[in-house]
């Protein structure tokens, strides 16, 4: 049997509209899991209707299904990074946020992008570890 040491392991898109990209959805090397930008689209491929909020829930359920699928989970997310087409949307981002994740929280990197896809309100992607969890020290 061949092994391949420090392989970078990729899996099938989990959304039906992804399958033919020419991009891993998420991406595994070692107990690390890098997750690609997540937008508000559904299995489907459309964006969700109902504005920024109903878009950063999709992003995230994206986010949390594409963890799942290589063996790391909300919980184990060190470093989320969010593209905010309008800065305006802090405090619906930190809203929606408090609704996926909770303290200990997360290191949050948070800009605003004037140039997401048409119709994109936020873009985001995560680092996560397999089998981690963050706790609070001190």
């Amino acid at each position: 049997m061949t092994t391949v040491e420090n392989a970078i392991e990729t899996r099938p898109a989990p959304f039906t509209w992804a399958q033919t990209a020419q991009y891993s959805q998420g991406t595994r090397s070692g107990d690390l899991v890098f997750t690609s930008g997540q937008a508000g689209y559904d299995d489907s491929g459309n964006l969700v209707e109902g504005g920024f909020e109903a878009q950063a829930r999709q992003v995230l359920t994206n986010i949390k299904a594409v963890l799942e699928q290589h063996g790391a989970s909300l919980d184990s997310v060190v470093k989320l990074t969010a593209y905010l087409g309008d800065r305006n949307d802090f405090d619906a981002f930190k809203k929606v946020r408090g609704e996926f994740f909770s303290s200990p929280w997360p290191a949050v990197t948070a800009v605003q992008n004037s140039f997401l896809v048409d119709g994109m309100l936020v873009e985001m992607d995560a680092i996560a570890t397999v089998g981690g969890r963050r706790v609070a020290v001190g």
